[in-house]
């Protein structure tokens, strides 16, 4: 029993420095478990984030320029690498930005809750261009706002009420719709038949073609979602 026990000892003592060392690893964003990519073309890589309260990423560097949107609302304890961790407060429906020019970016974080903490993240992989087409944004209106606007994107929210409609708008391409609610719109394109749009939160839309439409909300209950318009 003696010797078994000094076994056992011995193989902890050999994976307490294993532990250690896998904690400090850092991987690229994208590869990062709780991580899932879940769409990938010559645009973007979209990423689907998704921690259970209570549960802690790896190290992750992010080094591309990335949008993102937070789906949900919780407290994070945030770490950069080398710095000591620090609370952060996400609120449900914040569209940021962050700027591969300012450096690899990279962390890891415990979320506290309350529930499951969702994000999408759209890693751009094409290179920024040395020239932008600049396009005139969408004309605010009820229900429509931009959130974001910079040399390499472009996002508004789409809020629609019970049974209200907003449009037609122009949604130049290509572009990524992700929702926060969940629900149904439907989508009326002149000289086209009608069609309902399913949405989860967290699930997204790629297009790579601009498209006018009309969205009107069926449903009983509020519905919010997130146009991305890559420019």
């Amino acid at each position: 029993m003696r010797s078994l026990s000094i076994v056992v000892a011995s193989l902890l003592l050999l994976a307490g420095p294993a532990r250690a060392q896998d904690d400090d690893r850092v991987v690229p964003a994208h590869e990062e478990p709780r991580h899932v990519p879940k769409l990938v073309n010559e645009w973007v890589r979209v990423v689907d984030v998704a921690i259970p309260e209570g549960e802690r990423t790896m190290y992750h560097a992010h080094s591309l320029d990335y949008p993102y949107l937070m789906v949900t609302s919780v407290t994070l304890q945030n770490q950069v690498y080398g710095q000591e961790p620090k609370d952060v407060k996400i609120e449900r429906g914040v569209v940021g930005y962050y700027r591969a020019v300012q450096g690899t970016y990279t962390h890891r974080f415990i979320n506290r809750g309350p529930g499951v903490f969702r994000a999408i993240g759209i890693e751009l992989l094409k290179s920024a261009p040395a020239s932008v087409t600049v396009s005139a944004p969408l004309p605010e209106m009820p229900g429509l706002a931009t959130v974001l606007d910079n040399e390499r994107v472009r996002a508004w929210r789409v809020t629609l009420a019970p049974g209200k409609s907003i449009g037609p708008i122009t949604i130049p391409g290509p572009s990524l719709r992700v929702a926060i609610d969940a629900g149904t719109i439907v989508e009326r394109v002149e000289g086209r038949a009608d069609t309902a749009a399913v949405l989860i939160p967290a699930g997204f839309t790629f297009r790579q073609q601009s498209y006018t439409a009309t969205f009107t909300n069926p449903g009983d209950a509020p519905i919010e979602f997130v146009e991305f318009a890559l420019k």
